[in-house]
């Protein structure tokens, strides 16, 4: 079995990609409408290229750049984390037109389901939730097991989305409860079926100066896009209002994680705060971003998101491990609690009557009534959502964990180390090369080419800024 076990990967991928390209042969068209036709530029139709592009490529930025290098900030893990988000990503937006496209774009009279921007769109926002999973569990799984992980996840979610948004009817423009709770809790209940004792032993688990440098420019980038991420199917006003709240609310998710941290850390700051817990505002405000809830709701809700993100990461992160869940990004902190946060939040403005907006998305397919739902019961509705939301992905997440477990995708490799998956570029000294690229002869050679310094002359502030590389 050792002998074809370092071939399922590529095998699994070819096979699929066989599949995926049947499916796409027979059943997917393109779906085009001329800026020349349109008459309503509030209401544009799906196929109008023109007026989503823009605010594709952003989210498409955010899940293959800003996602990709958020995760690198593992010193000894970088490849795999930009790599594995890479393949990851497209595998998952192939996977998911294909289900998006029979569940929400089947076209009856053509027989085919129909491909436009706004489903590249939505299709990103499934990736975005593989991706949070993958990011609880980052580490500690190999390669064939995320493939087999979005495999499985991509129809949850997709169900999932399906039921809430046809028959629940409930609101979340900025996919908070879809993507951010179902990618959280579900990637948490893989991560605790998958647990072994052995990961909070390892040595790897840490940071270093540059890969927290390398971790920050994703967290950038999402901040920069995060508006779009939340605006990116809304149009006219609900546009204005998604860019708006989503913008002043992620800032002031900055001002709160800043501050609590500062508070928790006792006057210095932890850049694992700075990293995830800045963004917690653009999670918290998705579900009602679409609505009026005015500069001074957007700004609360980022507020608080930052500072609950922080504490989640100081307090809670640490307890997760005692019940067998080990969430190495910390998805639960900027993904789950924020997420809960954007869907009681959406329950309780529904009774806000008119600034909700909620009620005016109503369809006869609705249940209870469909347009005649009255305020208390789209509260109900959504509250629905949220439970429905959690039950899937963490009774998802636990099946497709005892699936991974299965000895046919167990493979043997070192937790947080990229040697396992990557050949690593050697570095030699003196030009020389076959030497191990390890932390500690890339110091000595930097000691020695580009210290003026003798390092055992530096104090202990300076010898941690001129090692680039810690031991």
């Amino acid at each position: 079995m050792s002998n074809y076990r370092p071939y399922l990967f590529p095998i699994v991928l070819f096979l699929l990609q066989i599949l995926f390209t049947l499916i796409f042969g027979f059943y997917s068209g393109y779906e085009y409408f001329p800026v020349s036709n349109v008459t309503d530029f509030e209401n544009p139709p799906r196929g109008l290229v023109e007026f989503y592009y823009s605010m594709f490529t952003d989210i498409h930025v955010m899940m293959f750049i800003g996602f990709g290098f958020l995760m690198t900030f593992l010193s000894h893990y970088s490849y795999s984390a930009i790599g594995f988000n890479f393949i990851l990503c497209a595998f998952t937006v192939e996977w998911a037109l294909i289900m998006r496209g029979f569940m929400f774009d089947w076209n009856v009279s053509e027989q085919k389901f129909l491909v436009d921007i706004q489903s590249l769109s939505t299709a990103d926002f499934v990736s975005a939730s593989i991706l949070i999973s993958m990011g609880a569990v980052l580490g500690q799984v190999s390669p064939l097991q995320l493939i087999i992980m979005s495999f499985m996840e991509v129809p949850l979610q997709v169900v999932n989305e399906w039921i809430g948004t046809h028959f629940l009817c409930a609101s979340d423009a900025g996919e908070s409860m879809f993507v951010h709770v179902f990618g959280a809790y579900f990637g948490l209940a893989v991560a605790f079926v998958l647990f072994h004792s052995k990961i909070l032993d390892s040595t790897l688990e840490k940071s270093r100066y540059t890969s927290d440098l390398f971790s920050i420019i994703g967290t950038m980038f999402l901040f920069c896009f995060w508006p779009s991420f939340n605006a990116g199917t809304a149009s006219g006003i609900e546009r204005l209002y998604a860019i708006t709240n989503t913008y002043v609310s992620i800032c002031a998710s900055v001002i709160g994680a800043f501050l609590m941290s500062t508070l928790v850390k006792k006057g210095k700051l932890d850049m694992i705060h700075i990293q995830n817990s800045t963004l917690a505002g653009g999670v918290a405000v998705g579900t009602v971003a679409t609505s009026n809830i005015g500069l001074h709701g957007a700004m609360t809700i980022g507020t608080l998101a930052g500072m609950i993100s922080v504490l989640g990461f100081h307090f809670l992160l640490p307890k997760l491990q005692r019940i067998r869940i080990h969430d190495t990004c910390g998805v639960n902190n900027l993904h789950g609690m924020p997420g809960l946060m954007a869907g009681i939040t959406g329950i309780i403005l529904v009774f806000c009557g008119n600034r909700s907006n909620f009620l005016d998305h109503l369809t006869d397919v609705c249940l209870s009534g469909g347009k005649q739902r009255t305020n208390n019961m789209q509260s109900a509705y959504q509250a629905a959502a949220l439970g429905l939301t959690l039950c899937i992905a963490i009774v998802g997440g636990l099946i497709t964990g005892a699936v991974l477990r299965l000895p046919i995708f167990v493979q043997n490799f070192e937790n947080f180390e990229d040697e396992s998956n990557w050949h690593l570029p050697e570095v030699g000294e003196a030009g020389e090369a076959g030497q191990p690229s390890d932390a500690g002869s890339l110091n000595k050679i930097l000691d020695r080419r580009f210290s003026i310094i003798p390092v055992a002359n530096m104090n202990k502030n300076m010898q941690r800024r001129f090692s680039v590389f810690p031991e």
